[in-house]
């Protein structure tokens, strides 16, 4: 069993929970990719965040090579591409006839004095804006974790003109996989 911080998730897990998410709906379609950078996984010999493990743990099949990157199987699922290439999105999925590109990011999942949720909501919709490769279909979005702190900023951001106009979607997501926001 994979060992999870209970007090912040990374930009990894809410990637991975949010594209679990995506393969398993009933409208998903083609494959979903997810870009995830090394370092994210393993620094040395040290490991990170537990990829592998955690995918089995939801009931995917691991790659035949047993590396963390590759294509993760999933019976009655559209199947998970996980890659290094960044420029694409961090999460990148056909559903309901759109391509959703959403960046993702870290962050606490309990409330502190130093209040980083913020500053994150504001990258990710940065990084969004650079985003590489985009098509008329594309649904831009980020996606952070579902915390009261992220649900407060969420919701009032949603309302932002420029986020309305451009249809930005701010996506939370909790442990269980819930996505809220789509």
């Amino acid at each position: 069993m994979c060992h999870l911080d209970p007090t912040k998730m990374s930009k990894a897990e809410v990637s991975l929970r949010l594209a679990i998410s995506f393969a398993e709906h009933p409208d998903a379609t083609g494959g979903i990719s997810v870009a995830i950078d090394g370092a994210q996984v393993q620094v040395g010999q040290r490991t990170i965040f537990p990829l592998i493990a955690f995918m089995n743990e939801h009931g995917w099949e691991t790659p035949k090579d047993n590396e963390w990157k590759g294509r993760y199987l999933k019976q009655n699922c559209v199947p998970i591409e996980i890659h290094s290439i960044p420029g694409k999105g961090d999460v990148v999925a056909r559903l309901r006839g759109n391509t959703y590109r959403i960046e993702a990011k870290k962050g606490p999942l309990i409330r502190s004095r130093s209040s980083q949720e913020y500053p994150l909501i504001r990258e990710a919709l940065g990084q969004l804006m650079t985003v590489e490769e985009i098509t008329d279909n594309d649904i831009l979005g980020i996606a952070v974790p579902d915390s009261s702190k992220f649900r407060q900023l969420a919701e009032k951001w949603r309302n932002a003109p420029l986020i309305r106009r451009f249809q930005i979607k701010i996506l939370l997501v909790d442990r269980a996989n819930k996505i809220s926001g789509l």
